[in-house]
């Protein structure tokens, strides 16, 4: 990093630093630091030797659409992010970078509270904690969610044993060692009801496309590889429905997999349609409600959120027309498909991720967080921005988990990255 842009990154951080305490700013570099880490890390998720909540005050965020309660939950440096109940006890917890955030019993009139306990140790490599994702999955079947977790660099592919009720410390167990992974996805390739198989966007172009179920337990290696491709298709990757037949798809930035009617056996064939450049997640969704899927993205690096319009011919010929949805601000590297407001449709949640890459067009800019509304006649299909979080040292980083976190019947959001983690919780029920 030169030193013109070593200025510009500190200068941008302090421009985040509005709001938060002198002394918590020595945070933001260091990995899985923040208020109440414990001296001495626990390891299964029972342990408690410090029941002390994360103490900070929530602030208001939102607008008149959906207001909510912005908790912050942590400074450290940490991208990933996912919700489960890591410890069985009926309530959601959230893993992120080293650490998993317990979920109190609620008190009345207080908002999620969280106890934080650190269970890993991870590298730290070019201003990135090695981990570019976590999704929960029981893969020893003791019905205890372990972690899936990627990375560029030292170790692309792992998961991390969750020692349930025994206790003790956590494993850490290698999946896949010769490509990096940009990021992963929990999807249903089998089409089951259920995302529990685990789908990487490999950085080599030359590595295999493949997806990994969980093998049965006993099993002498915990998962099982299903090549699809001989190569890989480049930055971006998802997963729906695209030719309507029922079955769930592999989206590209290059084309679509067809997924033949046994996903684990059949040949899936590669349909070359689009040209799409460095995307990050890739969705299926029925935009205009023509009943065509259409496929909804974003640049990762660079400006433009948009979505793709199927199109066929009288004889049955694809094509594909892009719509802008946003090119105000860049680097909208994670986005999630949820029905945030209750109207029964999918809205677009996203926001900017802090140095995605530091040359990234727009990396100095300010920091994000927003949901997209689609409305409009089918033939002219608009989007209505809503700020949730603007200007402030908040961003999304590489996963955006969008859930019922506190169980108050509406859907609230986690968002990470290297400037910190961050609750919205959303306001609707109060």
């Amino acid at each position: 990093m030169g030193r013109e842009e070593g200025h510009a990154r500190r200068r941008f951080l302090k421009s985040m630093s509005a709001g938060v305490p002198t002394a918590l700013m020595g945070l933001v570099a260091s990995p899985a630091s923040g208020q109440g880490t414990p001296k001495s890390a626990p390891h299964g998720p029972n342990a408690s030797e410090s029941r002390r909540p994360i103490d900070r005050e929530w602030t208001m965020a939102g607008d008149d659409a959906i207001a909510f309660r912005k908790h912050t939950l942590d400074l450290g440096a940490a991208e990933s992010v996912t919700v489960a109940d890591m410890n069985r006890d009926g309530r959601l917890d959230i893993v992120c970078g080293e650490s998993w955030y317990e979920q109190l019993p609620p008190e009345r009139g207080a908002g999620p509270r969280f106890v934080k306990h650190k269970f890993r140790d991870l590298a730290y490599s070019e201003f990135y904690l090695e981990d570019l994702s976590d999704l929960a999955i029981d893969v020893t079947g003791d019905g205890y969610p372990d972690v899936v977790s990627c990375s560029y660099w030292s170790k692309p592919l792992t998961w991390w044993e969750n020692p349930g009720a025994r206790g003790g410390a956590w494993r850490e167990h290698i999946i896949e060692t010769k490509s990096p992974v940009e990021f992963a996805l929990l999807v249903d390739i089998l089409n089951t009801g259920k995302p529990l198989q685990v789908l990487p966007q490999f950085g080599d172009e030359n590595f295999p496309l493949t997806w990994y179920e969980v093998a049965d337990p006993g099993a002498s290696d915990p998962w099982i590889r299903h090549e699809i491709s001989r190569k890989s298709y480049g930055h971006g990757i998802g997963v729906g429905d695209v030719n309507g037949d029922g079955r769930l798809d592999i989206i590209t930035p290059k084309g679509w997999l067809e997924a033949p009617p046994d996903p684990r056996k059949g040949e899936w064939d590669f349909h070359q349609e689009f040209e799409l450049g460095m995307t990050g997640f890739m969705h299926v969704m029925d935009v205009n409600r023509d009943g065509l899927p259409d496929i909804v993205t974003s640049m990762g690096h660079d400006y433009g959120i948009f979505w793709l319009e199927q199109k066929k011919n009288a004889a049955g010929k694809r094509t594909w027309v892009k719509h802008m949805i946003d090119n105000a601000w860049s680097q909208a590297h994670a986005t999630t498909l949820a029905d945030i407001n209750g109207d029964g449709r999918p809205e677009l949640i996203t926001g900017k991720r802090y140095y995605a890459h530091e040359h990234d067009p727009g990396a100095n800019e300010p920091l994000g967080v927003y949901w997209y509304e689609p409305y409009g006649s089918p033939e002219n299909v608009q989007w209505r921005r809503h700020i949730i979080d603007y200007g402030t040292r908040t961003g999304a980083g590489l996963q955006i988990p969008v859930v019922d976190i506190d169980g108050d019947g509406d859907l609230d959001i986690v968002v990470a990255g290297k400037s910190g983690l961050y609750l919205f919780e959303n306001a609707t029920s109060r």
